[in-house]
């Protein structure tokens, strides 16, 4: 399973430049206006990537969430037994690279977790869940307000996902599925340079998250 993942990966992160391949000579946004904050970024670099945390998703932790919680508690129902479920965070990755002012394609990884332990009425401990989601999505952006300092865009998520599953018991289980996301808005704040991001998600990516990133 490892080996499919990092297989995965590779493919998703391999697909951006050679989708942008032939675009590098583009000049594709207008000059600088004087007194207007519009911008040229032909000039500016066209590489970025981004690191994030956020919430929980829509789709994965809730998913997973439910799932051990259902696992765990309806074969003991009638016990009173208690569950305990901690969430770790849900981390991202981004590349994208920025064809023109208003499309970037690019690659997201995404890494989602949580804890769940399962008490019985003495409080001691049953069983003690693991749960981690790998999600690798290929993505497309799209801006619809471009500034100088300040960007605002959606975007779309299409790939796969793995669901890592381990507990106490010593039961050690993965699935693979597709995942999709929908990014509603995004803001993305910052020079040339260094940037700071905000997202609100609908998908396998985090319901909010906030981040920071390079050009290059």
């Amino acid at each position: 399973m490892k080996t499919k993942v990092i297989a995965i990966v590779a493919a998703a992160l391999m697909l951006t430049p050679i989708f942008a391949l032939g675009q590098e000579n583009d000049k594709y946004l207008e000059a600088e206006v004087p007194n207007n904050n519009s911008y040229d970024y032909s000039l500016a670099p066209r590489n970025e990537i981004s690191t994030s945390i956020g919430t929980v998703s829509a789709f994965g932790g809730i998913f997973d969430m439910f799932k051990v919680i259902i696992e765990g508690v309806a074969n003991s129902l009638g016990n009173n037994y208690r569950t305990d479920t901690k969430f770790i965070g849900t981390y991202g990755l981004d590349y994208y690279y920025q064809v023109n002012k208003w499309f970037r394609p690019g690659t997201k990884i995404v890494y989602e977790g949580l804890t769940t332990s399962i008490y019985d009425t003495t409080d001691a401990l049953v069983n003690h869940y693991n749960t981690s989601t790998l999600s690798v999505m290929p993505s497309v952006q799209f801006s619809y307000l471009n500034r100088k300092y300040v960007k605002l865009y959606s975007g779309i998520d299409l790939g796969v996902a793995v669901i890592f599953d381990d507990n106490k018991q010593g039961s050690n289980t993965s699935s693979t599925f597709f995942a999709f996301n929908l990014t509603v808005l995004g803001v993305r704040v910052g020079n040339d340079r260094i940037f700071g991001v905000v997202e609100t998600n609908i998908g396998m990516d985090a319901l909010i998250k906030g981040g920071f990133g390079v050009r290059f």
